[in-house]
């Protein structure tokens, strides 16, 4: 008898104990995503901005990438209706594309408009001051760099990134 009053008694204890305690809080995590939900379309962003394009023939369609100066890395079919958030570079990485253009290929300086029926382009805004490059003529020649710019700028998207 005297057992199992001892026994009745520590199970009462502990109960008792058990619900005295506070439950642990839980930690609350927040899911980090390396693009912002409220970033700004190159449309309207009034930062730096450089655009690869290339397009033409029998269809006329185009597809450009737009870099701003703030990393974010969108896409844009001519077909598309909005523009398409692919990537955040980083900072080292963004800054030497626009020091490339901006010292390497002088994009301020050089004139150059003569497009073929496949053409490539690159165009540099900031504000209302925008230049641009175009070329795909087989008959003149291109500005030095820009095609190796072109191509750069090109292999920094990953093949899963790139719109089709």
């Amino acid at each position: 008898m005297f057992r199992r009053c001892l026994w009745l008694l520590l199970c009462v204890v502990s109960l008792t104990a058990i619900a005295q305690t506070k439950p642990a809080k839980k930690k609350r995590t927040v899911k980090k995503t390396a693009i912002a939900k409220a970033s700004v379309s190159p449309k309207d962003y009034t930062g730096r901005v450089i655009t690869v394009t290339s397009g033409g023939g029998v269809t006329g369609r185009s597809t450009s990438y737009f870099l701003q100066d703030d990393g974010r890395l969108y896409g844009k079919r001519s077909t598309d209706g909005s523009y398409t958030l692919l990537a955040k570079q980083t900072a080292p990485s963004t800054n030497r594309v626009f020091w490339s253009l901006e010292d390497r290929c002088l994009i301020k300086t050089t004139q150059f408009d003569n497009p073929g029926n496949l053409y490539k382009a690159v165009s540099w805004r900031k504000g209302t001051e925008q230049y641009k490059v175009v070329w795909g003529s087989p008959k003149d020649s291109i500005p030095a760099n820009y095609e190796k710019f072109y191509s750069t700028f090109m292999a920094m998207i990953p093949a899963s990134l790139k719109l089709k």
